[in-house]
């Protein structure tokens, strides 16, 4: 019977460490951040900085864009879908809304943090700039960061209907001074970027991987003569589309 007693003490002893063991050395998930860092051509971008573009002097005081629907691709081929990833980065001064009842506070917000995801190794990432046509033409649905009070949505009359795509606004210079605002917004503005990685990312142990990417807005600026049209919105569909193109085709690159 004492045997029997030793037996089954021993018994629980190695399990309750074996189980102990386990829990220690489990992981959940990868942790992957995402940098965007924004240039103009070989500079690095910043607010209140005048830069050379064709010879005339251009400032800014905003440059905000929505990254959405983030996917990885393993490297069997595999895609994984990130649930509402929602995300705005931008760089920007405090921002009165609805009429100055609010305000928006400056930031620079030029990361996104994933963070759980599948243990893998991954080849290639694919997001969206802009918002879905399902989430953009409804504000009441919720997700991610999408919100009426990050000053990211066009106003008609009284009523916030769609969210801006993308912003970036300043002035622009050359012996006269014009107001440079340039929007995109509308659904066809919508457009997905992939971006196939030079070495693929392990995502594994307690580590944070990351893919760090160029985001060029003279690209955008010379997406059209910015000079000659330096307000773009939904009248300006030419442009717009143009500015569009240029997000999915020359916007980013790998640093």
């Amino acid at each position: 019977m004492i045997k029997k007693c030793f037996l089954s003490i021993a018994l629980l002893a190695i399990m309750a460490s074996c189980s102990k063991d386990t829990e220690l050395v489990e992981v959940v998930g990868g942790n992957l951040s995402i940098e965007f860092d924004n240039v103009m051509g070989n500079q690095d971008f910043a607010l209140d900085r005048p830069f050379d573009v064709n010879g005339k002097k251009y400032s800014f005081e905003s440059f905000r864009y929505w990254v959405s629907n983030i996917r990885l691709q393993k490297q069997n081929g595999e895609w994984i879908e990130i649930p509402n990833s929602y995300y705005l980065i931008e760089e920007t001064k405090d921002i009165a809304i609805q009429d100055g009842a609010y305000t928006y506070p400056a930031r620079k917000r030029e990361q996104i943090d994933l963070n759980n995801l599948p243990l893998d190794t991954y080849t290639a990432i694919e997001f969206g700039i802009g918002v879905d046509s399902e989430l953009n033409d409804n504000l009441s649905i919720t997700a991610g960061e999408l919100s009426a009070m990050t000053g990211m949505t066009n106003i008609s009359w009284m009523w916030h209907t769609s969210y801006i795509f993308s912003s970036l606004k300043g002035m622009a210079e050359d012996g006269t001074t014009k107001v440079l605002k340039i929007e995109t917004g509308l659904n066809d503005s919508f457009r997905k970027v992939r971006i196939d990685l030079k070495s693929p990312v392990n995502l594994g142990g307690t580590t944070t991987s990351k893919i760090e990417l160029k985001s060029d807005v003279l690209s955008l600026l010379q997406s059209f003569d910015s000079w000659e049209v330096p307000v773009v919105g939904a009248q300006q569909q030419d442009q717009m589309k143009a500015i569009s193109d240029n997000f999915s085709n020359k916007f980013f690159t790998l640093k």
